[in-house]
């Protein structure tokens, strides 16, 4: 392989951490059930969520696609035997997808992430590829454009956008093209095995695997390097770029 071109960098784990939100989501949701006529017990509701989380990663691991809010609370209801108005329905999947907006303490970013995106932008090429969940590409967006860090990446490759996901081959070539990179010129650093680093080797790219907020414990794919914070990937990328 030979210098670096262009970096790729994984969202939830890699670039940010924090509270899910899940705990604001029953709530309204809890209130929405009540206020159109349905009185469940929690523990029903829970079971119900719990279904559509056994579909969304079945989604996510075999056919390479993330469920939106929209789809979680269709799965939800239908297991429950509920049905809201339309309107109802289609608020409370928007409140599902902002509510990470709003969780206390907020999500932050990961201790020198920040400084090390600006400063690995004035010299290459960024990009995000990352899965979502509940909260779209959209909304995270407003996390990037709060810390000042959005107009820094030149790609950004959310699962809900292009309808696929890591590991599969699409998401790390459409976004390598995008920045103009080939795959042994380019770096992709996230913190989960499965798809992180096996779709970047995947595809010839060098992975990272980075420690800070996960340490996955999956060691089926061997990384190019496993690091534990910004510093030490701001060095390593230093000395592979040396290599050209």
């Amino acid at each position: 392989m030979g210098g670096v071109k262009a970096i790729t960098f994984d969202f939830w784990g890699t670039l940010y951490a924090g509270a899910s939100g899940r705990g604001m989501r029953m709530e309204h949701l809890m209130s929405a059930l009540r206020a159109n006529g349905y009185d469940l017990l929690e523990e029903r509701v829970d079971a119900a969520d719990r279904v559509a989380w056994v579909e969304w990663e079945r989604a996510w691991r075999e056919d390479f696609r993330t469920l939106s809010s929209h789809d979680w609370l269709t799965l939800m209801f239908a297991h429950l035997g509920v049905t809201l108005p339309q309107s109802d329905l289609d608020a409370l999947a928007h409140y599902f997808n902002i509510a990470i907006l709003h969780v206390d303490p907020p999500l932050s970013l990961i201790e020198g992430a920040g400084d090390a995106v600006q400063r690995l932008a004035r010299r290459y090429p960024l990009g995000i590829i990352s899965d979502t969940g509940l909260s779209d590409g959209r909304t995270l967006r407003r996390f990037l454009e709060r810390d000042g860090l959005l107009e820094r990446f030149a790609c950004l490759t959310f699962s809900d956008e292009v309808g696929r996901c890591k590991p599969h081959p699409d998401v790390f070539r459409r976004t390598l093209d995008c920045l103009g990179a080939r795959p042994g010129e380019a770096v992709h650093i996230g913190d989960l095995t499965r798809t992180d680093i096996a779709g970047a080797k995947g595809v010839g790219m060098r992975a990272v695997r980075m420690t800070a907020a996960n340490d996955d414990p999956d060691a089926s794919v061997r990384p190019d390097a496993t690091i534990d914070s910004f510093a030490d990937f701001e060095r390593l990328i230093q000395m592979w770029d040396g290599e050209a």
